[in-house]
């Protein structure tokens, strides 16, 4: 899809991602930047000591941008492929200021596009990007500055027991992913892509029953229900599923990937 909509001899693409340990520290960003002319450019950068993944993906974006206007690529199109959906969702609602005025600023010479593309699905440019997050997360950081919203969500992960910790922080990355978009309900489950985005046609699961959430998927749809009795024996509650145990949360992203949904 993405190379019938954007192709690559006709625009510049554009791959983001951002990572940080645990979600709450060391960030990094990953950008690569892809140009008709055959140009490829990338960077992998440090965000900070104190920085959530929602925020590096942010910096990477404006990385990116930062990139494509510097570049000598005379491609008047520039796509951005990102899996971050919060960020992506923050643009459209204005709520990101100095990277919308990074994008404006960009658009005064080229169209500009955002692309939501999914995460750990094997697209190579995604999976770069991927990697080079890592590798900024992994350089001497910077002394950050962090907004007020984000400075509580940090210290009170920090002031938190480790014995009583979320469950989610052992999780690898791309379960972490998943269940935080299954407890959110910022997904691309339909009834989110539908009422938040407008990007499905309707919010109906494809069971016909009823909007497709994650307690629908996770709780009674009847699609699912083979690889719900296999994964769940027994009976298990949604909040177990969702804020359980390192097992109980894997179970659940074992179930997702099983199902083949993209959450």
């Amino acid at each position: 899809m993405i190379a019938e909509r954007y192709p690559e001899d006709a625009w510049i693409h554009a791959y983001t991602d951002g990572s940080a340990t645990n979600a709450v520290a060391n960030g990094g960003a990953g950008v690569l930047v892809r140009s008709p002319e055959g140009h490829t450019s990338t960077a992998g950068i440090p965000t900070g000591k104190y920085c959530s993944n929602y925020a590096a993906e942010v910096q990477a974006i404006m990385q990116a941008a930062s990139m494509i206007h510097d570049s000598e690529s005379e491609c008047p199109q520039v796509v951005f492929l990102s899996d971050a959906l919060s960020a992506l969702e923050a643009l459209a609602g204005n709520k990101l200021p100095r990277l919308m005025e990074k994008l404006q600023e960009l658009a005064k010479t080229r169209r500009v596009v955002l692309q939501w593309v999914p995460a750990h699905c094997g697209i190579p440019g995604n999976e770069t990007a991927d990697e080079l997050a890592k590798l900024g997360a992994r350089e001497e950081q910077p002394d950050n500055l962090v907004s007020f919203a984000e400075k509580k969500t940090l210290v009170k992960a920090a002031m938190r027991p480790q014995s009583t910790r979320d469950a989610y922080h052992l999780l690898e990355r791309w379960q972490q992913v998943v269940i935080i978009r299954l407890r959110t309900g910022h997904c691309r489950l339909n009834a989110h892509m539908f009422r938040k985005l407008k990007l499905t046609p309707s919010p109906t699961c494809p069971c016909g029953l009823e909007d497709q959430t994650p307690e629908h998927v996770l709780m009674t749809c009847p699609q699912l229900k083979p690889i719900r009795d296999k994964v769940w024996p027994a009976s298990v509650p949604l909040r177990t599923k969702l804020y359980g145990s390192r097992q109980d949360l894997e179970a659940t992203t074992s179930f997702v990937s099983q199902t083949k949904l993209m959450v």
